[in-house]
């Protein structure tokens, strides 16, 4: 891995995956980003290399109409973020997001 290359495989409950790593194109100023420390509590079915998705609770940094940028610590207190698409993102209900501290 680069200098400049983001991690991709990740360990979730004892299993290592990796993301499949999309990167979306956005229309000029169709992205927004939360304010920096509201970042809200997400649920999201992130895309694995090869297919298929695995659940991670994480924080929601970026977002368009179609996209999320998804940042979350696996295990090993590695940070990942990941572009997932809007509808496999969703806020938790009460008591139901397991995420680790992310710093931002």
């Amino acid at each position: 891995m680069g200098l400049f290359n983001k991690p991709t495989k990740f360990v979730l409950d004892g299993a290592e995956y990796e993301h499949a790593d999309p990167h979306p194109e956005h229309e000029s100023g169709s992205v927004t980003r939360f304010e920096s420390r509201t970042e809200p509590e997400v649920i999201a079915l992130v895309p694995l290399v090869g297919g298929g998705t695995v659940e991670v609770h994480g924080y929601a940094t970026f977002y368009s109409k179609d996209w999320v940028d998804v940042v979350w610590t696996d295990e090993g207190a590695q940070h990942m973020s990941c572009w997932v698409p809007a509808p496999d993102v969703r806020r938790p209900d009460e008591g139901e997001w397991r995420g680790r501290y992310v710093q931002f």
